[in-house]
């Protein structure tokens, strides 16, 4: 069974290309074309609209949900097996 933050990196890269790339200034990943918010006051996470840590992308590169790239980008593993995620973030 997936993390909730697992589930939602997963979604994220279906809702955007089914690509998520690693933010410039750190080992954080989003997606491309990603907004700045406001300053939340974390000096830990970038401010942007989401983000994930790169344990998150390497677990599910070892589950076989997602492939990387190379060391800048990954993608969505395009497996009949696996379903995209639904409204509410699950998998179906």
């Amino acid at each position: 069974m997936l993390s909730k933050i697992q589930q939602e990196a997963l979604k994220q890269a279906w809702k955007h290309g089914g690509k998520l790339v690693r933010w410039n200034e750190g080992g954080f990943w989003t997606y491309e074309g990603v907004l700045p918010k406001a300053r939340s006051g974390s000096t830990r996470l970038p401010d942007v609209e989401w983000c994930c840590t790169t344990n998150t992308i390497f677990a599910l590169v070892r589950r076989g949900y997602m492939a990387m790239d190379d060391w800048h980008t990954c993608s969505v593993v395009q497996e009949e097996t696996y379903e995209q995620p639904g409204k509410n973030g699950a998998l179906e």
